[in-house]
């Protein structure tokens, strides 16, 4: 396991204190907009003309800001080559941020995989929408499915346990499918998200289930009850039966009140600058300017992604969530105390 228990409690310390002070818990990095996909669901792909910083401009940023996660994120964060730079030049060994990079894993290979966890990277995310070349069409790139089936085990095999995991948005169009990825995620011996599909990025409903007849909310309700019921059973599944079900409403009703963008999560994009969300294009150079003129006036509840949901739970929810992963910290550790 590649955390350790002084690790989870810098980051339980940290998100205290930011709630407190109104800093994020969680900062995206889109380090890049350029793109090696094309989804249906997402507004970036292919080239885009864009102003980058540089990886100490990056860190620089993430000093102000402050949280105990950050993700590097893009369009897809391996088509830039200075990646690793980017990963080292924010991630301290032993102490804050964790770094998670999600990718779309069209460039991942084992010797890649290795230098990001050498360079700092914490984890790495997966995109996973279908659990078979479905997937491949989805996104856009011959052949990717086959890729990440060859891999993500490749390079499970070399890492931590928890080194990997993947992550899921729920839409219309996979829903059904959910049973058979968290079943390929078990396979790939990895976790599994889940996120819900947003319209914001490309405008698009069809891929909500409101106004959706009953059949297909209760082919919805039996898709999350079966995924409720494999994590029971024991298999890899990080998103809570409470989360599961916000999303399943969501996705029934295309809204969700109280979002907190600018204060509980931060976007930072390749110039710099920062955004509330990802999908909202207000542009600020510091939090407290959004905390100032965004936040306040925010009414937007047209997404419920796994970032906000997870940074906008209450403290002890949250630990409540994430009880069986904390007690599987400290079994570990003890465990492999005692075994040197």
């Amino acid at each position: 396991m590649n955390i350790s228990r002084p690790m989870v409690r810098k980051m339980l310390t940290r998100a205290v204190w930011n709630m407190i002070v109104k800093k994020p818990l969680t900062v995206s990095f889109e380090v890049t907009h350029v793109c090696t996909a094309n989804c249906g669901h997402c507004n970036w792909g292919g080239a885009v003309k864009e102003t980058r910083r540089t990886p100490e401009e990056y860190a620089e940023i993430y000093r102000e800001l402050g949280a105990p996660v950050v993700n590097l994120s893009g369009g897809e964060p391996m088509a830039r080559g200075d990646l690793d730079d980017i990963v080292r030049a924010i991630a301290r060994p032993g102490r804050l941020p964790w770094v998670v990079v999600v990718s779309n894993c069209s460039q991942l290979s084992p010797e890649r995989f290795t230098r990001l966890k050498e360079a700092g990277m914490h984890q790495l995310s997966a995109s996973i929408d279908f659990p078979d070349d479905r997937h491949s069409r989805f996104r856009r790139i011959p052949g990717l499915f086959g890729r990440m089936n060859e891999m993500i085990p490749r390079c499970v095999a070399i890492g931590d346990p928890d080194d990997i995991t993947l992550n899921c948005c729920i839409t219309a169009w996979n829903f059904k499918e959910l049973p058979e990825i968290v079943k390929l995620a078990h396979r790939w011996g990895v976790k599994i998200n889940f996120s819900a599909y947003s319209k914001l990025r490309v405008d698009d409903a069809s891929g909500l289930l409101t106004g959706g007849r009953n059949g297909v909310r209760s082919e919805l309700k039996r898709s999350i009850e079966a995924v409720i019921e494999l994590r029971e059973q024991g298999y890899p599944v990080y998103s809570s039966p409470s989360m599961l079900w916000k999303f399943h409403d969501f996705l029934l009703s295309g809204y969700a009140p109280g979002c907190r963008a600018g204060e509980r999560f931060v976007v930072v994009n390749p110039d710099g600058r920062l955004t509330p969300c990802a999908m909202v294009m207000a542009y600020y150079n510091d939090q407290k300017s959004m905390l100032k003129e965004f936040t306040p006036r925010n009414t937007c509840g047209q997404c419920y992604i796994s970032t906000r949901a997870n940074a906008e739970k209450k403290f002890f929810r949250s630990l409540s969530d994430n009880a069986e992963y904390l007690r599987k910290v400290i079994r570990f550790r003890d465990t492999s105390t005692a075994a040197g």
